[in-house]
């Protein structure tokens, strides 16, 4: 079953450096606030879906994703 949630951590176990998958996750949350999802306008939300990830970063695979 392929969960549909990713964090900071699960791009950082994917390779990226910890600045940079806080500016990914940065620029999904902006996506889906964008998209009409107010509710990732807060600062203690720490996963996006991945959706929002691939509109960012392009077409990628992760090997773990969280709930």
């Amino acid at each position: 079953m392929c969960k549909m949630l990713v964090s900071k951590e699960t791009l950082i176990r994917s390779g990226f450096p910890p600045y940079t998958a806080s500016s990914i996750l940065r620029q999904a949350k902006h996506f889906m606030v964008q998209q009409g999802y107010e509710f990732y306008e807060g600062r203690r939300v720490s996963i996006v879906p991945i959706q929002a990830i691939k509109s960012v970063i392009g077409d990628v695979e992760f090997s773990e994703t969280e709930e």
